[in-house]
């Protein structure tokens, strides 16, 4: 019974609402606010900063519920720490925000009858320069089960290499908590593509009063039925467990899906399924500034689908766990990853004895058990100064040791950015040495090596903050992995960071977060516009060195390409097997039209260059070419364009005019790689840097206030630029530029704003209407970065634009009107 919805919602600054009896069942909420579950409340305007206690409540009635049953009160996440009551009674508390937990709430409701659930949350708890994120921010809901019922199952499926076949073993828990035994059959079904493979049955007797009833079973799938897991094709099984009575009866299933694979490490070589692979990967802060970590799955599949066109198969991919349908996606599309307990730099709960980092460690392997995209478990991150966390080595020691014996079938390790300094780091305990590396990333492997003697997985590099514009958000990804390429003993990356990320983090120079709180180290923004860093990190991850259209003859219309394979020792460096080519030609409006594709023959690490032969008929007129290379899932993570003409003319579409310059707004051309303005004034004439942007700043010492420019709009692609747009006269004034508006999107419960922010911004403005021109509503705020539009009605059209205060009071120029 979901709980999902509309809750009263109430901050709690001063930490009064127990004593003021806020957790009671006849709580009254009439001068409460309302916020949606789940989410966070940073997310509204007036909570954007909030840290400290907050309060959720709602009522909820089940009906046809009887003595033989059980009700359980469901969370998948609450950040952080949360304590719950039903009907003014304590039910339980729950201490580690990022993991799944629940209450059986039975004896505090009755059927038919209206019960109260209220939720103490507190958000202080951080770690690292990730926000803070308040309040219940994954589904809530309510099971109602028989008194016996199945807990969990977790798989193993090892694959015998040689023979061909796979041992599947099951470990099946129950409870009952009634007050006799049960006697009950457990019907175990695996399916591959909806195709059963295996059916079983075992007969067990279940204690009263019992919470934990395990129950083992083995299998040999033999060689015809075994299909391997792996990152280009990620096959998968299901596996359901069906409880019933003597009588077949059926009292409760459960089912979960997992993969037949096997991830070991051989000397120097990292080998899946029996074959050397070198991977490239990810770091993700899994957020963004309109859904806040709500990861609701359009987000995690924006996000996974991205990563996979960046040919991503291995990565640590994020400090905190991650949620099951996360990972339910990840095992569909193939990116291995390991899961962290998220302790992070100096960090309390680096001891032995402290029982938080051990219940953490319990708790995702227990959640995350089945997924094959799961190869590992992380202990922590970046806590292996001893000056900072003495009793560091007995941790780390104690927690792999944990871990191993909790799941030995998986890699046990933890994340450093000392073992590259110190001979006697912690590393010495983990399956392999994942390291940390900002600058100097060859040496920091180089010594890592020298020091250690253990394989090593680069799981963060990165040099400085690049920039939350997209045009100036370029990484120098060639020059770092250069340093780390055609080393035996790195087995691959993982990019510190795939996305831009909310944070206050104040930082050395270099790492400072801007005013806006976008901690820009991403390729793409928090909106997930792709930066020039995006196309660069493309070529340097692709599962090939390069593809080039080597040769056109367009009478014949027909064109060469070749395709170069990774080196040997190359990242990436892996066997590509069902790779396929597709071709398109662009008509005179520059649109795409498929016209051929063609299956590519293995590749290994290692080969020669080959050429592929394409030709495309009865296309005309035809403005350029594009090629594709494509994985078995159709993921395009090489592509290549060929322009045959210039752009079509682009049209200036609005600008700006001020003390410090002028901004020219325009919408982007038709395949046109970039923009640039030219502008001049008698015989001086200058053209500014070239932008991927939907605006250029023109910000030039020699054009003084009062004076007309004339100003035109260029685009560029690789075939040459277009005719320059129509002038447009402007003269500076004394006003001043308002905010960029970077992206807008429309939620369910509003619309979010994301904007440039100044240092010496005040405040900011928004007028807004339904209608074009007609702003019948403002909303003035000090949000910085990304502020919310509430209650906006679904499916109407907005109409708004923005300005900025100064900090000395003075108003700038509005922006464009924006429809959204």
């Amino acid at each position: 019974i979901a709980l999902d919805g509309t809750w009263a919602f109430k901050i709690d600054p001063y930490s009064e609402g127990e004593n003021l009896g806020w957790s009671k069942a006849d709580l009254n909420t009439s001068t409460w606010d309302s916020l949606q579950v789940p989410g966070n409340w940073d997310l509204i305007n007036e909570y954007a900063e909030y840290a400290g206690d907050a309060w959720y409540t709602r009522t909820f009635v089940v009906d046809n519920y009887t003595d033989l049953q059980q009700i359980r009160i469901v969370f998948q996440s609450v950040y952080h720490d949360s304590k719950i009551w039903v009907n003014g009674n304590l039910v339980g508390e729950n201490h580690l925000g990022f993991l799944p937990f629940h209450f059986d709430i039975s004896k505090h409701i009755k059927p038919g009858q209206t019960s109260r659930i209220t939720v103490l949350v507190n958000n202080v708890f951080k770690r690292g320069a990730m926000w803070n994120w308040g309040g219940i921010r994954r589904p809530v809901w309510l099971e109602v089960t028989p008194l016996v019922r199945l807990e969990y199952q977790h798989i193993d499926a090892i694959p015998d290499l040689v023979k061909g076949t796979a041992d599947i073993n099951l470990k099946i828990v129950s409870s009952n908590t009634g007050k006799i035994a049960r006697n009950v059959i457990l019907h175990i079904e695996i399916k591959r593509e909806d195709k059963i493979v295996i059916e079983d049955k075992i007969l067990t007797n279940i204690p009263p009063n019992t919470d934990q009833h395990e129950v083992t079973w083995s299998y040999t799938l033999p060689k015809s039925k075994v299909e391997l897991w792996h990152y280009d094709f990620p096959r998968l099984y299901e596996a359901t467990v069906r409880m019933s009575d003597p009588e077949n009866k059926e009292i409760h299933r459960i089912s979960d899906r997992f993969g037949i694979r096997k991830l070991e490490v051989k000397g120097l070589e990292l080998v899946l399924n029996g074959e050397r692979i070198r991977p490239v990967g990810f770091n993700i802060v899994p957020e963004d500034r309109f859904t806040g970590n709500t990861l609701p799955f359009e987000r995690i599949k924006e996000d996974v689908d991205l990563m996979k066109s960046l040919g991503v198969n291995m990565a640590r991919l994020s400090h905190v766990a991650l949620p099951k349908e996360y990972l339910d996606y990840l095992d569909e599309k193939g990116i291995m990853v390991f899961e962290e307990v998220g302790l992070w730099g100096k960090d309390i709960w680096v001891d032995s004895e402290h029982p938080m980092p051990k219940e953490w460690l319990q708790r995702i392997v227990k959640e995350k058990y089945n997924h094959p995209s799961v190869v590992g478990w992380s202990i922590g991150n970046e806590i292996g100064d001893e000056s900072k966390n003495p009793k560091v080595k007995d941790y780390v020691k104690g927690a792999i040791l944990m871990a191993k014996k909790l799941d030995p079938n998986r890699l046990a390790v933890y994340v450093s950015h000392t073992a590259q300094k110190y001979p006697n780091d912690a590393i010495v305990y983990a399956d392999i040495a994942m390291i940390n590396a900002y600058g100097g990333w060859g040496q920091a492997a180089d010594r890592t090596w020298e020091y250690h003697k253990k394989p090593i997985f680069i799981s963060e590099f990165g040099n400085t903050l690049n920039d939350e514009d997209p045009n100036l958000g370029d990484i120098s990804i060639g020059k770092m992995m250069n340093t780390l390429r055609n080393k035996d003993y790195v087995l691959g990356v993982s990019l510190w960071t795939f996305n831009d990320y909310r944070s206050t983090y104040h930082g050395v120079a270099g790492w400072k977060t801007p005013p806006s709180q976008n901690r820009a180290w991403g390729i793409v923004t928090t909106f997930r516009d792709k930066k020039r860093g995006y196309y660069e990190t493309q070529k340097e991850y692709a599962p090939i060195k390069n593809l080039s259209i080597s040769t056109v003859d367009k009478i014949k219309k027909e064109a060469s390409i070749i395709i170069q394979p990774r080196g040997l020792l190359d990242i990436p460096a892996n066997v590509l097997r069902g790779y396929s080519l597709r071709w398109s030609v662009l008509n005179q409006d520059f649109y795409a039209t498929v016209v051929g594709t063609q299956k590519i023959k293995q590749i290994n690490p290692g080969d020669e260059q080959f050429e592929v032969f394409i030709t495309w008929e009865n296309q005309s007129p035809v403005k350029g070419l594009k090629v594709e290379f494509m994985d078995p899932q159709g993921y395009i993570v090489f592509e290549e364009t060929k322009y045959f003409e210039a752009p079509n003319q682009p049209s200036i579409k609005f600008a700006n005019t001020s003390t410090q310059g002028v901004r020219i707004l325009f919408d982007k051309a038709d395949r046109t790689s970039e923009h640039l303005v030219k502008y001049y004034h008698g015989d001086s004439i200058f053209f500014t840097n070239k932008s991927i942007n939907n605006f250029i700043d023109i910000l030039d010492e020699r054009i003084k206030q009062g004076i007309a420019w004339k100003y035109q709009l260029i685009a560029l692609n690789n075939a040459g630029q277009s005719v320059p747009s129509l002038a447009k006269e402007l003269k500076m004034d004394e006003d001043e530029l308002p905010p960029v508006i970077w992206n807008v999107k429309r939620t369910e419960h509003g619309i979010f704003i994301g904007f440039s922010v100044a240092p010496d911004d005040y405040l900011y403005e928004v007028e807004y209407g339904t209608n074009a021109g007609q702003y019948t509503k403002k909303l003035t705020t000090k949000v910085k970065g990304v502020l919310n539009i509430p209650n906006m009605t679904k499916g109407e059209p907005v109409y708004f634009r923005m300005r900025v205060r100064k900090q000395w009071g003075f108003a700038s120029e509005w922006t464009h009107e924006i429809k959204i």
